[in-house]
């Protein structure tokens, strides 16, 4: 005991376990949160999810443990290879659905177009009849060497097209093209092999060397092991009109609670991803590969640098590669196919990410100290850093926390769109629920939702929106809303959608922001969640979510929406009768 008294002790024993259970048993505190359940597989040939240099654990624990109150991820583990351990795919850990090893995905048992909302690829092989795959290699005409089978990639095909999500990545060279580089998208939105100048080569001095000069002096490979991380640049998106011509959003897959997500681990030779020249490609159910193209097709949405000079040394100086030249990549590439369709399904997003370095336990929590990858063995002067990752400094733990936002980001975001729908309901009860809201709301409380005036609307709009950026990011804040408005005012859609698609014309001759239309939408907000708070002054039983709110919410924004524009059109008036009488006064 030191000092602070019996009572307190036993006051302190109950603020431990009161973190513990809202860690491991938030619905105590929060009985409205029930998250979603998104069903990602995750697949791997040569990487494995286990504690090495080269096991996805980390992230894996990420995706497993993030808490968040709208999203739980059920995530199967799955490795092309039979005879990998069980820790390999982490049989019987807490958390983990299913292990399977010899994975294919022509086995109904493992895969079916509808299994899975997403699926993750982590490719390293080039060959599977290396003699690693035996149940490959015994049957070539079904599982070639050099790519997954024809029957694995028209299952791949299906559930991209009946809307489920592909995330997919490799390393430098042809690491990862016989497992990602032949499905129908995939393989034209990132270099599944050398181009050009030894673009993503391992040692020439056009690589994608995106390592940062450590703690150490020089250049060493076992930088991308410390606590310092590669800075990106973002692609930027704005709406033609209003605030939000301004506001300059990320991707929402680069967009976090802690903003924009413009770090992540670095690699001395990284892939590359890319933009198709064209978009024309068929896929192999015949259906078109990037239909209504000029909604929707693959852009960057993440660049990297690589300084000049990097020679990432490894070995205490030996092993020297060629000297860069400093360049840009492509890091991450995106295609929204939910803004398409395929029959009367919306297709299925994609993200490429240019290495699966970005994920790696070396990458993100340091080298194991004497292993293979430790440029400094028995060496002293070693920055510490190496053996930590991003663990070792406050700074690196920050870094951390941004690319761990990316990786949920990315399960968000190429989930179905039936489960984007219902992670969007779900913050509607974290808002209502909310401290600030209650408090803003309750000012109003006495009148029916109908009747609060729309500048309190518009504040406690304000207020909701700001809520779910610090619990969900700034870009869902207006992600979020945007399905909503689709369904009541379709063609308010492009002014408010920093994402959608340009109008050629407005990029050429861009429109003054006369109008703003910001305040109709936190109005409209502001309108569905007092009227929510109307509906359910108290937390209702579990089976009440869903339903009947977001009939609410689909209402009173409509309703909402029509008494803005009437006070709108009565502005209107206003500024016309201001504009007669200038045209009239100058015109004179």
């Amino acid at each position: 005991m030191d000092g602070i008294g019996t009572s307190n002790q036993r006051l302190l024993d109950m603020v431990n376990i009161r973190r513990k259970w809202y860690l491991e048993k938030p619905e105590i505190f929060f009985p409205w949160r029930i998250p979603c359940t998104v069903n990602a597989l995750l697949v791997v040939d040569g990487l494995d999810f286990g504690m090495g240099d080269f096991g996805l654990s980390a992230f894996v624990d990420v995706l497993k443990n993030d808490g968040r109150s709208y999203v739980k991820f059920n995530l199967t583990l799955a490795h092309l290879q039979s005879g990998v351990s069980d820790e390999a795919v982490q049989v019987g850990a807490p958390g983990i659905a299913r292990s399977i090893k010899g994975f294919v995905f022509d086995d109904p048992n493992h895969f079916t177009s509808t299994m899975y909302d997403e699926v993750w690829l982590f490719g390293v092989e080039t060959n599977f009849h290396n003699g690693l795959f035996p149940n490959r290699s015994a049957n070539p005409s079904r599982y070639p060497a050099d790519r997954l089978g024809d029957g694995e990639l028209d299952a791949l095909t299906a559930h991209m097209n009946r809307g489920g999500g592909i995330f997919a990545t490799g390393d430098h060279g042809t690491l990862g093209k016989a497992l990602c580089g032949s499905i129908d998208r995939v393989r034209n939105m990132r270099h599944w092999q050398d181009f050009g100048s030894g673009e993503v080569n391992m040692s020439g001095p056009r690589r994608n060397d995106s390592n940062q000069v450590g703690h150490d002096p020089g250049s060493q490979f076992s930088d991308q092991s410390d606590d310092i991380p590669q800075r990106l640049d973002l692609k930027l998106y704005s709406t033609p009109v209003g605030v939000l011509r301004e506001a300059r959003y990320p991707h929402p897959v680069m967009c976090s609670r802690l903003g924009r997500i413009d770090v992540f681990p670095d690699h001395p030779h990284e892939g590359e991803c890319r933009e198709p020249s064209n978009l024309s490609g068929t896929c192999r159910d015949g259906t078109p590969e990037y239909p209504n193209s000029s909604l929707a097709s693959p852009e960057i949405v993440a660049t990297g640098h690589v300084p000049a000079g990097n020679t990432a040394s490894a070995g205490n100086g030996s092993f020297l590669k060629q000297a860069t030249q400093a360049h840009t990549f492509g890091v991450v590439s995106t295609y929204d196919g939910h803004r398409v369709s395929s029959g009367n399904v919306s297709i299925g997003r994609i993200v490429c990410d240019s290495t699966w370095h970005h994920f790696v336990n070396v990458n993100l929590i340091g080298v194991v100290e004497g292993a293979g990858f430790d440029d400094f063995v028995g060496t002293p002067g070693t920055h510490t850093s190496k053996h930590d990752g991003f663990l070792s400094s406050p700074a690196g733990r920050a870094a951390l926390d941004k690319i761990k936002e990316y990786y949920v980001n990315v399960g968000v975001w190429i989930a179905p769109a039936d489960k984007i729908s219902c992670m969007n309901s779900r913050l509607w009860w974290e808002l209502i629920f909310a401290d600030r809201i209650v408090e803003a709301t309750l000012t109003e409380f006495t009148k029916p939702w109908k009747e609060i005036s729309l500048h309190q609307l518009y504040l406690i709009g304000v207020h909701a929106r700001d809520v779910i950026g610090r619990h969900a990011g700034a870009c869902q804040s207006l992600a979020w809303i945007l399905p909503e408005i689709d369904l009541i005012w379709i063609e308010l859609r492009p002014w408010i959608d920093p994402w959608g698609p340009l109008d050629p014309k407005r990029l050429k001759d861009p429109v003054l922001p006369w109008f703003d239309p910001q305040p109709l939408l936190d109005i409209a907000i502001g309108g569905a969640v007092a009227a929510l708070r109307e509906a359910f002054p108290a937390v209702p039983k579990a089976d009440v979510l869903d339903g009947q709110s977001i009939e609410i919410v689909r209402k009173a924004t409509s309703v909402t929406l029509g008494r803005a524009l009437k006070a709108l059109g009565n502005e209107v008036k206003s500024i016309d009768e201001l504009m007669a009488s200038g045209r009239k006064r100058i015109s004179g």
